[in-house]
């Protein structure tokens, strides 16, 4: 396994022979050196083990490697992170690395640094992700497909049947009562089929998202999940409202969709907060419900397994197009989901 060690000097005193066949560079071209940094980047700047001997802090570190380090759950005092290496291999490589400081009476007096090749990993990953949304694609498009027929041809079919038994009715004065009774369920039954089915359409791809956007979407939304579960949402708007592409605001309504039907349906929510924050180059928004909340897993990918399947759709629709999500639930303290979703 790739390892190197500096002292507090910032001085190469170990370099593997692994590192050496990674990096290619030979052991006594770096022992003595501060070029621990010649293996990763094309630039002089600190890795991992630099910070370690610096002591910087949590988010010293955090920052240096866009929030994706943390602090070791295994070793004291050592921090941990994954990157992309373009420099390594080929084509570059994917490495999970743990710098550990070495400490002699109470001091740091250097620190090691320890590499893990995880490429094949995210390799799969990321096919995985593409794969996701793929499907995702699909998925949209046929809802597309599906809510048009229905309103393009079942609809229409249903309309032309209600006219018919309309001018049926007219033509034949000599009904009976009792046939006419019969013929008016019909009647009411095909209107009532005409409205279930328009707004099964609305529910599967609703028109006004394409014609108008976000916002009046969502308006439409808080009425729909009035109607259905009682539910009442207020909407807030901040910053300056604006169209956003297509996908982006398909998934801006497809989780608060998601995370309003969730609510209403498992959490027993009689009222709920949306929050849209328009900013410069991303869109977030925050959805707060009070309802009976539930106790979170460790990681977010565990959520199939705890049957939130609602939570774990909107995990995979915020990776797909590299956004953050956060979630917050304690048990009898309600829900608060928390995205940003860059804005290209």
């Amino acid at each position: 396994m790739p390892a190197f060690e500096i002292d507090n000097k910032h001085r190469v005193i170990q370099w593997n022979v692994a590192l050496e066949a990674l990096s290619g560079i030979k052991k006594e071209d770096v022992l003595g050196t501060e070029g621990q940094w010649r293996a990763f980047y094309y630039e002089k700047r600190p890795v991992m083990a630099d910070l370690i001997v610096d002591g910087a802090s949590e988010k010293e570190i955090s920052a240096q490697y866009q929030n994706k380090a943390r602090e070791s759950m295994l070793i004291k005092g050592a921090y941990e992170s994954e990157d992309f290496f373009p420099s390594l291999g080929d084509k570059g490589k994917w490495y999970h690395f743990t710098a550990s400081p070495m400490i002699n009476n109470e001091k740091v007096i250097g620190a090691i640094e320890i590499l893990e090749d995880v490429t094949e990993r995210h390799t799969a990953e990321e096919n995985l992700r593409y794969y996701i949304g793929q499907v995702t694609k699909v998925q949209e498009e046929e809802r597309k497909y599906l809510a048009r027929e229905l309103h393009d041809s079942t609809v229409q079919t249903l309309v032309a049947l209600i006219y018919q038994l309309d001018n049926f009715m007219a033509d034949k004065p000599g009904l009976t009562e009792n046939q006419v009774a019969k013929l008016k369920g019909v009647y009411k039954s095909l209107k009532r089929a005409v409205e279930d089915v328009r707004n099964f359409s609305r529910r599967l791809r609703p028109p006004v998202l394409d014609d108008l956007g976000l916002i009046p979407v969502l308006e439409w939304l808080t009425g729909e999940l009035k109607k259905s579960y009682g539910v009442e949402i207020a909407i807030e708007i901040n910053g300056e409202h604006r169209r956003l592409a297509p996908d982006l605001e398909l998934t801006l309504f497809r989780i608060i969709q998601e995370a309003m039907i969730n609510a209403a349906k498992h959490a027993n929510v009689k009222s709920a907060n949306v929050k849209i924050y328009y900013l410069f180059d991303s869109v977030r928004v925050e959805i707060v419900d009070k309802g009976e909340g539930f106790n979170l897993p460790e990681k977010i990918g565990s959520l199939p397994r705890d049957g939130k399947l609602g939570l774990a759709g909107i995990a995979e629709r915020v990776e797909l197009l590299g956004g953050k999500l956060e979630i917050r639930s304690h048990k009898g303290e309600g829900t608060t989901v928390l995205v940003e979703l860059p804005v290209k």
